[in-house]
Order: structure tokens, then sequence, then C-alpha cells
């Protein structure tokens, strides 16, 4: 479901913006457009692969508990459907496990996401793990595992949602479906998209609000 729409979404209305995101800690502001983006969950499920992972099989993404939200997170879910591999929100015992910095939780396969805003890797390679820079370095190979892309979260078929062709903002999202479906999965069905705004203070959201032009959700 998602993959499919996002693919359409990037061949019809492509250059548009799709994920917005600032972090106030840093001050970083980070627009993907649907190419963009999508580009970025293509290269991701070539890692996936790159790395030996069956197609198919779980995989456990701790940074949709330590960062939901983040554009990397999102990107991780969209790839890891892509390669036809369910989601589990957090740490469950998968082979294989995303975890963000300062995380030191390790399975057979662990990619480390520095979180960087320019997308560089870790000053120190993370002991243990794949530094998520590795990804820079595979194709832009539109790849889809043979039996489909998958669409579960938490061990269930994720929950049909509905597209929306607005722009909102999610400021300080919280772990969970409710995320995934509002920052990803609705304006990838639709033609919207989504801010997400962490560590501002209420001034700097009232800002981003009109700067975006979004609806403050």
């Amino acid at each position: 479901m998602l993959i499919s729409a996002l693919q359409k979404r990037a061949a019809t209305h492509g250059p548009q913006p799709f994920i917005t995101y600032y972090d106030g800690a840093d001050g970083s502001r980070i627009e993907l457009s649907a190419i963009t983006f999508a580009n970025w969950v293509d290269k991701t499920a070539n890692l996936i692969a790159d790395l030996g992972f069956d197609d198919g099989e779980p995989i456990d993404i701790a940074l949709a508990e330590s960062h939901p939200g983040h554009w990397v997170t999102l990107v991780w879910i969209a790839a890891a459907w892509q390669r036809g591999c369910p989601v589990n929100a957090g740490v469950t015992g998968a082979d294989f496990l995303v975890v963000g910095p300062g995380d030191d939780r390790r399975a057979e396969f662990t990619v480390a996401c520095s979180l960087h805003p320019l997308g560089l890797g870790f000053p120190v390679p993370p002991e243990g793990a794949v530094d998520y820079r590795e990804v820079l370095m595979q194709p832009d190979l539109h790849d889809v595992a043979l039996d489909g892309e998958a669409y579960e979260w938490d061990g269930e078929a994720a929950r049909v949602v509905e597209g929306r062709d607005s722009r909102v903002l999610l400021r300080d999202p919280v772990a969970g479906w409710d995320v995934v479906a509002e920052a990803l999965v609705s304006p990838a069905v639709g033609l919207g998209s989504t801010v997400v705004a962490v560590n501002v203070s209420d001034e700097q959201a009232a800002r981003i609000v009109a700067d975006e032009k979004v609806a403050d959700s």
C-alpha cells in the first residue's frame, strides 16, 4: 500500500515537499520532496538486501521509539515494507535492528544511524554495527520484494489510512502508529505533506506554522 502510493506520488507530484524536519536543538531544517524521499527509501531497501538480509523477515526499528517522526525513521519504515519486511517499533529480538546515536543494542544485522542533519556518519565507526552512511553507496534502483511490499506494524496488519492533501505540522510526535500514519502514510496516499518539529519553543513553532504555511495539529 505505502510503497505503491509513494511511487505514484513521486511520479505525479515528485518535486513538491513531502517531509520537512526541524530540530530546535541544532537549528536544522531538512526538506525532502517526494522524489528525494522515495530515493532514500530505494537506497535503504537496497542496503537491507546488500547486507544479506532475507526479504519478508521482520525488522526491529528502535528509531521508531527513540526518534518518532524523524525523516530517517520514516525512511526505514518505508524501506522495510519495500523489502516485504514487517516492522516492529522497538526491540523484539528480530535479526535486523536499526538504532540511533547512543543506542548500543545489537542484533545479527544492526545498522546505526547518526541522524546528522547533513546525512554524515559517526565520527568513530559504531562497534558491531553498520554505519547508515553506507546507504549513500547504494544504487538508486527501485527494487521491491518478489512477494510484494509489506504493510505490517508491531505484529499486525497496519490499518488503512485515508490520504490527505493538506500540509500539517506535527510537533514533538509521540512514538506509535499514529505518527507513522499521519506523517508518512496519509500524505503519500494523498497529495499532502508533513512538517515535523522537535525541540522547538512555542515561539519557534508559531514561526514554523507561518513560514511553512501549515495547519498546526
